[in-house]
């Protein structure tokens, strides 16, 4: 049962007492009477229940997370690139710019040489300058994948461009796979974007053949180019 209601100061005491003998009085549900007394008598030593949830959560949070970290090791970059692949595709792109100046004469070459070799930071002891099939036309310093290097551009009887590119090898190592023998040598063969490369290091540079011969025929006349290059030209060791 409720307590009775007390008159409070001010009231007219007979209207409470009117009120009271008249108005029924209910006994309050034995869940109102229980949460009642929860709220105004909390047991001693029951932990709050609205932190019941943290430990738990913690422990799967964590859980996650760790699962998330081992998943991430096991998915591939996105957006890696072979370097392989970056200085072919920057070597393709020299090969065009050298293709848009103008060539000199074979006798001239030479002598711009001692120019192209103090600017481009690439000495050559000798270098092939041409036969009957393929002569020297062009030589330009140059950069590729932000190091100084040299270009020297051929042209063989048939009117085939053929640059080679000599560059740093900034640490850059050359996969075993698609590398082919040729004389005795085993360079790197690539296909990139229409044009057919042949990759190598020669004294701490890396050297690459590039042109536009790309039919099985052509390959062969290209794997012909690299060997007179490989064996006429000396670089001097970079330290």
């Amino acid at each position: 049962m409720c307590p009775e209601p007390q008159d409070l100061p001010g009231d007219d005491p007979e209207v409470g007492r009117w009120l009271r003998e008249r108005l029924p009085r209910h006994p309050a549900p034995p869940q109102l009477r229980a949460a009642v007394r929860r709220v105004l008598m909390p047991e001693e030593g029951k932990p709050r229940w609205r932190w019941a949830w943290l430990a738990p959560s913690v422990a799967a949070l964590a859980t996650a997370m760790l699962m998330v970290m081992w998943m991430a090791t096991g998915l591939p970059v996105i957006g890696s690139v072979d370097p392989i692949q970056q200085i072919s595709r920057a070597v393709v792109t020299e090969h065009a710019r050298m293709l848009s100046w103008a060539q000199r004469e074979p006798d001239v070459v030479p002598a711009a040489l001692p120019r192209v070799m103090e600017e481009s930071g690439v000495i050559l002891n000798w270098v092939f300058t041409g036969d009957e099939q393929i002569r020297l036309v062009n030589a330009q310093p140059t950069y590729v994948e932000g190091h100084r290097g040299m270009s020297l551009g051929y042209m063989d009887r048939d009117g085939h461009a053929v640059t080679y590119v000599i560059v740093p090898s900034g640490g850059v190592p050359l996969p075993e796979q698609g590398r082919v023998q040729i004389d005795r040598w085993r360079p790197l063969i690539r296909r990139e974007n229409g044009f057919s490369l042949i990759v190598w290091k020669d004294k701490g540079l890396l050297c690459v053949l590039v042109s536009a011969l790309v039919s099985e025929d052509d390959v062969a006349r290209l794997k012909e180019y690299f060997v007179k290059v490989r064996s006429q030209t000396e670089l001097s060791p970079v330290f």
